[in-house]
């Protein structure tokens, strides 16, 4: 009996040494390894040196000022500039030289029909002159006999009436005749016009579009030949009447070119792309356009280069918003286009890049990160924004000044930032601030 009492004793003591043991692991492992499980979920960050550009990819309208140049008259072309060529106010684009023979003659005023008529007369005149010498010789040789003298005096004066009538109905006529003449031609010019290819264009153009007799331009620009309407509508004058649909129908037209070698009266012959401002419009959603502000200064991306552009409107149009820009860089292929696809880079700033969403605000409206010191607390530092793209930002390192002009110590370079920071960090910055408000 006293063996079995001495094993159960055994048996009862090796359980609470077990017991005891586990407690200690469990300890252990709540001290230790539970920190440890948890940090290697805890994803962090290093702070680093970066760029950040604020931009959006855009399909922009242009907007600018042209005006169309038509030929006077009939006449063969003769191209003095290039496409794409500058020129000043006077410069003589193209020569016209007028082909139509009908045409009335600039110097002397006459028509070809009058000056046909004019000989038509003078060989009348010379034939009832020579009948007049022969009637004289007849009245010389009748001597003898008085009463055919006589007869024949009066038939050489019937003769002579009879011509003079019929003078008189020939030059008529030809009158008449240049006349419908010149009328017919007026008409065929503009007949031309209406059956070429050219109409709807100069239908649109209204009465915006300059005839020219020289081929001089009374405006500096750029020369093009190529011409779709849309330019009496297009300008900057009617920007604000402009609404989407219309700028997406002027815009979407197809040129036309102006002849080279001959045109008709009236018919488009140069076009001339003023060389001032112009304007770029499109439209982004209400979140993206947040960030636009009448009167700020944007980059638009040209032929590889960023210029700069002025934010001229910003307007709601419908469910989007319309951003208007004020350039005044031209760009190769500006003539030829009225669309453009580029990027437009609102904000750009060098510095230490964060990740929006470690960006936290403490209850003081302060906003900043948790950076983990040496002794692996996470400790809150205020950061300042310099450009945000919507998923990271660029803020100051070091030290920055607030609004209030005070300066304020901030993170710095290689420091290590939570990427998302717990629940309980945003409320160890509640517990923070009522525990600054008791004192």
């Amino acid at each position: 009996m006293k063996t079995n009492r001495r094993g159960l004793f055994n048996k009862k003591w090796i359980a609470a040494f077990l017991i005891y043991v586990g407690l200690v692991a469990l300890c252990c492992i709540a001290l230790y390894v539970v920190p440890s499980v948890v940090g290697m979920f805890e994803r962090t960050y290093i702070a680093e040196q970066g760029k950040i550009d604020v931009a959006d990819e855009v399909s922009a309208f242009i907007v600018r000022d042209e005006i169309v140049y038509a030929a006077s008259r009939k006449s063969n072309i003769k191209r003095l500039a290039d496409s794409g060529d500058l020129v000043k106010a006077g410069t003589k684009v193209i020569e016209l030289t007028p082909t139509d023979e009908n045409l009335i003659d600039l110097d002397s005023g006459d028509t070809e029909a009058e000056k046909d008529a004019e000989s038509d007369t003078k060989n009348t005149t010379a034939d009832t002159q020579d009948k007049d010498k022969d009637a004289e010789a007849g009245e010389k040789a009748a001597d003898a006999n008085d009463k055919n003298a006589e007869a024949e005096d009066r038939n050489a004066d019937d003769q002579e009436k009879e011509t003079d009538s019929a003078d008189k109905d020939t030059a008529a006529s030809d009158e008449k005749a240049g006349s419908e003449g010149t009328e017919a031609i007026e008409q065929d010019a503009k007949l031309g016009l209406q059956g070429s290819r050219y109409s709807g264009i100069m239908k649109d153009l209204g009465d915006t579009y300059v005839v020219t007799e020289n081929g001089s331009t009374h405006t500096a620009g750029f020369v093009s030949y190529a011409v779709d309407g849309a330019e009496a509508r297009l300008s900057t004058k009617a920007i604000e009447s402009l609404d989407r649909g219309d700028l997406k129908e002027l815009t979407g037209r197809s040129a036309v070119k102006t002849p080279s070698k001959s045109c008709g009266k009236d018919y488009p012959v140069y076009k001339i792309v003023c060389n001032k401002r112009w304007y770029l419009i499109y439209y982004l959603k209400k979140d993206d356009a947040a960030k636009y502000a009448a009167g700020d200064t944007v980059y638009v991306e040209l032929n590889g280069e960023k210029v700069p552009a002025s934010v001229k409107d910003v307007r709601e149009e419908g469910k989007s918003v319309r951003i208007t820009l004020a350039c005044k860089t031209f760009y190769d292929g500006f003539i030829d286009t009225r669309t453009l696809s580029t990027k437009v880079t609102v904000e750009s700033a060098e510095g230490l890049v964060l990740e929006d969403g470690s960006i936290v605000e403490a209850p003081d409206g302060k906003r900043g990160v948790f950076v983990i010191n040496k002794l692996g607390e996470h400790v809150f530092t205020p950061v300042r924004a310099k450009a945000d793209d919507g998923t990271k930002c660029v803020v100051y390192s070091d030290i920055y000044v607030d609004d209030e002009g005070n300066y304020v110590e901030t993170i710095g370079t290689y420091d290590e930032v939570i990427a998302v920071p717990s629940d309980d960090d945003v409320a160890s910055l509640k517990k923070t601030k009522k525990e600054n408000d008791k004192d």
